[in-house]
């Protein structure tokens, strides 16, 4: 009889973590998938939809490894046109305004990894006041699209999908499978809705508000650009990004906000109109701000864990596995994160992890 594993969660953690799981060992597993939001959904903790989604790094991030796994992924990935998920050059450097002094250039981890990469320097007239600039192939996803894309991989692939909702890991524990028995592994990927489910509580586990808008305008590559120091047209944990969607338009950004003081998604016209100054300043390209076509403003709350994502088995309970946590990287670790899930789950499940 094949081993039952119940998924908790369809964000992206959990869409990739039940698709690898069936990957791997789909004829000696039963999956299924439960959660609360499904892709197409809307709800202010159901934080994949709402994210930018592109392929970057820094030589700060952790689980750099998780990254270049995902990496290769979305390169097979970007063949698929039902995917979503597109190759673009990705430029990155500094907004240094004039008269200030550019900050020593770190060469990032993945220079020799990725594709395409070359260190530029500058370009002035591409992108002004922009030092430490460099290029390489990267990857741009449509959420809303790649999560149902996701979803219908993992049904095709035999998975169980249920919208239900749990208030505890142990009702998941207890969850009666489409076979009539109980899951062997539980794989809690409930991202900030961890924190509310009763007998659960992680004080590492944060939000985190991003807010994007997305754009008519597009341009033929990528940018993630950063402030070294602030200036007066950023605030304290903004940056500037644009990257272009297969269905048209493109995402602007962006801000890392962990100080925001309650689960505001109303808008904020002020940081837009910083925003689209900034990108019309600094990639001239998109052309004046009044040519700035704002078609949707969307705000979530990223699932962010102190010190890293929790991946793995639960220390007090061998019937259930890990996986929330990943903060800003949930797209760019999604398939190297869910391998190690995969793994602990066959430690469990088998006591034989394939590597």
């Amino acid at each position: 009889m094949r081993k039952g594993v119940l998924v908790v969660g369809a964000g992206v953690v959990g869409l990739t973590t039940a698709l690898e799981l069936s990957n791997q060992y789909g004829d000696s597993l039963s999956i299924t998938l439960i959660a609360k939001d499904l892709p197409g959904d809307v709800s202010p903790l159901y934080t994949s939809p709402k994210a930018g989604a592109h392929w970057t790094s820094s030589n700060s991030k952790e689980n750099k490894q998780w990254q270049l796994v995902t990496y290769k992924r979305l390169k097979q990935l970007s063949e698929i046109p039902e995917s979503f998920v597109v190759p673009y050059p990705l430029y990155q450097g500094d907004i240094v305004p004039e008269g200030c002094e550019a900050p020593p250039f770190e060469e990032p981890w993945y220079k020799d990894l990725v594709e395409d990469y070359e260190f530029l320097g500058s370009d002035p007239k591409k992108f002004p006041q922009v030092a430490n600039l460099h290029v390489f192939k990267s990857y741009s996803i449509s959420t809303t699209l790649y999560l149902v894309y996701l979803l219908s991989q993992c049904k095709k692939n035999g998975i169980t999908i249920k919208r239900h909702t749990i208030a505890s890991l142990q009702e998941a524990e207890n969850f009666v499978l489409a076979n009539g028995n109980k899951p062997d592994v539980v794989v809690n990927c409930t991202g900030l809705q961890y924190n509310l489910l009763n007998g659960c509580y992680d004080p590492k586990l944060v939000p985190v508000k991003g807010y994007v808008l997305l754009i008519e305008n597009t341009l033929p590559y990528q940018t993630t650009f950063k402030h070294p120091k602030l200036t007066p047209d950023a605030k304290d944990g903004e940056f500037l990004m644009l990257f272009p969607r297969a269905e048209g338009g493109s995402v602007l950004g962006g801000i890392y906000d962990r100080n925001f003081t309650r689960f505001d998604t109303s808008i904020d016209a002020d940081y837009a109109g910083r925003l689209v100054t900034k990108a019309t300043t600094y990639m001239p390209e998109l052309g004046r701000t009044r040519d700035i076509k704002v078609s949707t403003h969307t705000i979530g709350f990223r699932p962010e864990r102190q010190g890293g994502a929790r991946i793995g088995v639960d220390i007090n309970n061998r019937k259930i596995v890990h996986n929330y946590g990943n903060g800003n990287s949930g797209y760019i670790e999604s398939w190297g994160a869910a391998q190690s899930t995969v793994d602990s789950v066959a430690q469990v499940l088998f006591d034989n992890p394939k590597l």
